[in-house]
């Protein structure tokens, strides 16, 4: 713990030049929000474990959600709000990203808002996105919590380096991504009767006339893909469902108590909510720059470690 907190205090006296957020936010953030995004729950039932010398020892069914992943959304790469991550990933992904694109169609890269002279490109806005594992994950207890199955500071997606699907070329190139848009009346950012956005393609066009609203989709998009068992041909690292052989965490679904996001950029809030709800969006949320940060918050359940061989569940 002593090492954690040097490497925050480095972190906070290394400034913040061109960024609006840092690692050490992140974490204050996410802890500040666990009494009200944990919802820790025991079961009444228990699992049961064959120790030593025949020993049965019990360890109760829990379940709990965890702040996974961080989901960065922007306009263009040196937009990132996480200044690391902003310094070190995204300045290796500009350069691939230009060289893919100008390979691929000759031109060169364009980013943000389509063109309103043009009628058919009328509130089309692009994003990149970026899907880390939380650094917080270093500092939350782990007594009594199920083990979380993300990576602390893990790259599971840059769509700096999905530039080609990311930006549909060539568009509907995949029949699985093309085959899911006549989806998007299911699955969609939006509750009730509100649809922010389609779920699919995952890539960064959203057709909007609110910067925000587009954003969460976005966001919504990248975190669903790194939890897909097939993200038809994105580049992109999975992040497991299984926490144990008795514990299981949720994909990323969209309008769905499986999962929360919390906005900490442009505010910071403390509390969580599925995007698309109305606790998700006020005007406050707008950024000029066109950035957003969320932390995904997963729904986890199972039994918490026991000691020797599982045996079964009361």
């Amino acid at each position: 713990m002593k090492k954690i907190l040097i490497f925050l205090n480095l972190i906070i006296l290394s400034g913040q030049t061109n960024a609006s957020i840092n690692s050490a936010t992140i974490i204050a953030d996410t802890v500040a929000a666990l009494p009200n995004c944990l919802h820790y729950q025991i079961s009444m039932h228990f699992c049961l474990w064959l120790g030593s010398w025949g020993r049965i020892n019990t360890t109760p069914i829990v379940s709990h959600y965890l702040p996974d992943l961080v989901v960065t959304v922007y306009n263009k790469p040196g937009g990132n709000p996480w200044f690391e991550v902003n310094k070190i990933l995204d300045g290796i992904g500009e350069p691939v990203q230009k060289s893919i694109v100008r390979g691929l169609t000759g031109m060169e890269v364009g980013y943000g808002n389509h063109s309103f002279q043009d009628q058919h490109e009328q509130g089309v806005i692009f994003k990149e996105a970026d899907v880390i594992g939380n650094p917080a994950l270093v500092v939350i207890p782990h007594h009594g919590l199920l083990s979380s199955t993300a990576t602390p500071w893990w790259p599971y997606y840059q769509s700096l380096l999905d530039s080609v699907l990311w930006r549909g070329l060539p568009p509907l190139a995949l029949p699985e991504e093309g085959a899911a848009l006549g989806l998007n009346i299911a699955h969609h950012v939006g509750t009730g009767l509100a649809n922010w956005g389609g779920l699919y393609p995952h890539e960064g066009k959203v057709v909007s006339d609110n910067d925000m609203k587009a954003a969460a989709v976005v966001a919504q998009r990248a975190a669903d893909l790194v939890t897909q068992r097939f993200g038809y041909g994105h580049i992109y690292k999975n992040l497991s469902g299984t926490c144990g052989k008795h514990c299981t965490a949720s994909p990323v679904v969209e309008n769905s108590k499986e999962t929360y996001f919390q906005m900490i950029y442009p505010i910071s809030q403390n509390t969580c909510h599925i995007l698309g709800s109305d606790q998700s969006w006020s005007p406050k949320m707008f950024n000029r720059e066109g950035a957003y940060v969320w932390i995904v918050w997963r729904h986890y359940h199972g039994c918490a470690n026991g000691h020797g061989k599982y045996i079964g569940r009361t």
